[in-house]
């Protein structure tokens, strides 16, 4: 069923249906032809889809390869390793405590507020969390990503140390820094309703449109929202961290409707 999406999601939204795409696929470059089409099926026009993907490319969220008289597309910079973070699932190992947070301190004026603001989202998209006003934290000093710091202005104060707590204090900066409550609640959330459509499936997915817009509207918020949640020491989570639970119900939704999907998605691609 084309066209069923609302045009807001056919707006800044839309940009994560790319990604999503990639990962139903499970290729690395898809043609531009296919992508197109398979934005059809969320409502996006043929020139809205090319606008779209045209945006992108000029933000360095995909690359564009020349294919004889077409183009692929792959994912590309800070947007592809993040998109990278989400399909691995971020179910590594558990990082130990180190005894210190890297931190980045920073003093701006409001008359460099553009300065400030862009260095706290570049910081928040590698991972920090702020700790309070000037003070963001993470394990692992990322300062050398943060294309942010390479010119700052003449009257920024920017300084790189390192803060040393006991297991217990990091713990209650970590709540604070990265809103681990929060959340919290917003993982058993997304936990319980992936559960509950699983549970109302009256019949096993067929491949179509209409099981991929299914799929995407099940995955893709959850999945999004997982990368807030910051890689940590198990003895820095809340007890009952609810990340485990909303993996095991995201891997649900994949195992269901994923081959459903993934069939319909390759046929469009291959007919490209």
């Amino acid at each position: 069923m084309r066209g069923s999406v609302s045009s807001q999601s056919a707006g800044g939204r839309s940009v994560s249906l790319v990604p999503f795409l990639f990962g139903v696929a499970q290729r690395a470059e898809l043609p531009g032809v296919g992508l197109t089409r398979l934005l059809g099926d969320f409502g996006l026009s043929e020139a809205a889809a090319r606008a779209l993907l045209l945006r992108m490319r000029q933000e360095g969220q995909v690359e564009s390869i020349r294919r004889g008289r077409g183009a692929g597309y792959r994912l590309a910079g800070e947007y592809g390793r993040r998109f990278d973070r989400v399909r691995a699932g971020d179910r590594a190992a558990q990082p130990e405590w180190p005894g210190s947070f890297h931190a980045l301190l920073y003093q701006v004026p409001e008359s460099s507020r553009a300065f400030r603001d862009a260095l706290r989202r570049a910081a928040v998209g590698l991972g920090y969390g702020q700790l309070q006003q000037g003070v963001l934290i993470a394990l692992e000093d990322r300062t050398a990503q943060l294309g942010a710091l390479a010119d700052p202005p003449a009257d920024a104060q920017l300084f790189v140390t390192r803060l040393a707590m006991d297991a217990a204090d990091a713990a209650r900066a970590a709540r604070i820094a990265w809103d681990l409550d929060e959340l919290g609640r917003t993982y058993a959330e997304h936990t319980e309703t992936l559960n509950a459509a699983l549970a109302e499936l009256a019949a096993p997915p067929e491949p179509c449109a209409e099981t991929l817009l299914r799929y995407s509207d099940l995955l893709k918020t959850p999945m999004t929202e997982t990368l807030r949640s910051p890689r940590l020491p198990d003895a820095l989570l809340p007890d009952g961290w609810p990340v485990p639970a909303l993996w095991r119900a995201i891997g649900e939704v994949q195992r269901v409707y994923g081959p459903a999907a993934s069939a319909y998605v390759t046929a469009v691609l291959d007919a490209s």
